[in-house]
């Protein structure tokens, strides 16, 4: 069965093009190694604390971290910010509190029957975080790290599996202080730092389309990353759990919410934070056998593949259906139903994309599903986010917009916006991941969003100002394609090909209408379960306007690598 879960994502139509820059040859020949050195992995990850519970008397599981995916923000040159967390899987009775990261297992056996299997995510060693939040062949709803919950059955499977295993799942500040390992209250985190090239020569020292390291030649400090939570137990009864996350580092800025913390630290630079996600939550034992579970507060997406944690993702850089396409994070209230064992449904009210609280916003609706097929291989998951997502008032002239979507017009600067009621930006994305075997993994997702009534858009532009508050239609399109290959449980391939349709330059932030496309071959190697390692060789291109290098080229060759020390 396919484990279904209520996203907001953005059904996207793409067109593959070739590309008129230089660069094609190159393009083609990274594909083309990709292909040989690469396959399709499945998410991997560590099955300890952050595992999903399925029992009515056992607590979420905090499992070591293996594969998760996030996505970026806004930044000088460039879009969005990186970062929808995948949260832990709650117990049968209902998947609702964040877990520290886990890998989460995919609906198998009943609780009395692990699913046997061999990928790397799942049989990962205790202790570091993973859980369902590294396991790849998941959507961002399945996995801890995401907005929404596992199903039951997928939890029931790890919880299963750990208590099988009796290994000690805690993460190693869990250890530091001693804390027991049934402990209700968790704290765990992990520390990020990248270093990019940009082979184009340095140019205005952006890379342009690339994020969360959007440094050209530069090191980044992107996450130092803090969690305390107190994950839902999955029982009989009526119980709460609450979640604290802490984002500090160059990430802040892309995970930034309009209306907090406004000016207070300066954009581009390492010093910074952010309260990524501050929500509380209740189990409710009504309605199915799993419940109900209910959060209210700041949360990550539910919709689309990769997330804002730099674990719950595959590779370093997030394509641009992630950075530009999608939200972030959300205010609000989200429900979780897990109507089967296999079916989760997602319903929610949220004030728009990646900002505070304001008595103005006008609220809308975010919700979907997800589903897992009976033999545990192939998930689905569906979310549609729609309401305002313009500003009650025009935003001040220099301020920097997160992360894209909004044009900043300095002649009615600080003004009302009469049209602020009449804008809607809705948004359509699916994902489809299937586990050819026990080492191959695909993951497909598609999405399509518009926005109406977006002031400037369209507008004659003078030295780079828009002239005018005069509204237009905005949309966008876009399909990605990760093959994901575990060599070994310290080794997995990842070959991400893209391709983004902004019709008029309002997501990219460039205010002009191009197609984009991206081929990106990397891999993670992880020594040690609290220490990974991943390189990547990344290829973009535009199809009709010179994008990189100061709108000067057709295309970029990045080459990148990131460290990460789990805690």
């Amino acid at each position: 069965m396919f484990q279904w879960i209520i996203e907001g994502k953005y059904g996207e139509e793409l067109r593959m093009r070739s590309p008129r820059c230089k660069g094609f040859s190159g393009g083609a020949t990274i594909a083309l190694l990709v292909c040989v050195s690469t396959g399709y992995v499945r998410g991997q990850g560590g099955a300890a604390d952050g595992s999903h519970g399925s029992t009515s008397t056992s607590s979420r599981r905090e499992v070591p971290f293996g594969n998760v995916g996030g996505k970026p923000g806004y930044l000088p040159g460039s879009h969005g910010l990186m970062d929808r967390a995948v949260r832990t899987v709650q117990a049968p009775a209902a998947e609702s509190a964040p877990q520290p990261p886990v890998i989460e297992a995919q609906p198998s056996a009943p609780a009395t029957q692990p699913p046997a299997s061999t990928d790397a995510a799942v049989n990962a060693e205790p202790g570091t975080p993973g859980s369902n939040t590294t396991d790849y062949s998941l959507p961002a709803a399945e996995r801890a790290f995401g907005g929404g919950e596992p199903t039951t059955s997928a939890a029931e499977g790890e919880e299963a599996k750990a208590e099988e295993e009796k290994k000690d799942t805690r993460g190693l500040l869990m250890k530091f202080l001693d804390a027991p390992q049934d402990s209700d209250w968790k704290v765990y985190g992990w520390i990020q730092n990248s270093y990019t090239g940009n082979t184009n020569g340095f140019g205005n020292g952006f890379n342009f389309g690339v994020n969360p390291n959007f440094k050209a030649n530069s090191w980044m400090g992107n996450q130092y990353y803090l969690i305390l939570e107190k994950p839902l137990k999955q029982e009989d009864n009526v119980n709460w759990g609450f979640r604290i996350d802490n984002l500090f580092g160059n990430d802040w800025q892309f995970n930034y919410m309009q209306g907090l913390f406004n000016g207070a630290f300066r954009p581009g630079q390492f010093s910074g934070y952010d309260m990524a996600q501050l929500y509380g939550e209740v189990h409710l034992p009504i309605l199915t056998k799993g419940g109900l579970d209910i959060k209210g507060g700041r949360w990550y997406t539910i919709a689309g593949y990769e997330v804002v944690p730099a674990v719950g993702r595959p590779l370093l850089s997030v394509p641009y259906m992630f950075n530009y396409g999608q939200p972030f994070t959300h205010v609000g209230m989200l429900s979780t139903l897990h109507l089967t064992e296999k079916i989760n449904l997602y319903n929610g009210t949220i004030n728009g994309w990646d900002r505070w609280i304001n008595d103005r916003y006008i609220w809308g609706y975010i919700g979907g599903f997800s589903w897992t097929s009976k033999d545990d291989k192939t998930s689905m998951a569906f979310t549609c986010v729609w309401g305002p997502n313009q500003y009650p008032s025009f935003l001040p002239a220099n301020q920097q917009i997160y992360p894209t979507g909004y044009v900043n017009i300095p002649s009615v600067a600080g003004l009302n916006n009469p049209g602020y009621k009449r804008n809607d930006r809705t948004l359509f994305t699916t994902v489809l991941t299937h586990k050819w075997n026990d080492k191959l993994t695909q993951v497909l997702e598609t999405d399509q969003g518009w926005e109406r009534d977006v002031p400037g858009l369209g507008s004659p532009i003078v030295n780079g100002v828009v002239q005018n508050a005069k509204a237009k239609q905005e949309t966008w399109y876009s399909f990605g394609n990760w093959f994901l290959y575990s060599f070994s449980d310290k080794f997995m391939g990842v070959w991400r090909s893209e391709v983004f349709w902004d019709t008029n330059g309002a997501r990219t932030g460039l205010l002009v209408g191009d197609t984009y496309y991206e081929q990106t071959l990397g891999c993670q190697i992880k020594p040690h379960d609290w220490l990974w390692i991943r390189p990547e060789a990344r290829y973009d291109w535009s199809q009709f306007h010179p994008s990189y290098s100061n709108n000067t080229r057709f295309s970029q060759l990045t080459l990148a690598v990131d460290a990460i020390f789990i805690f």
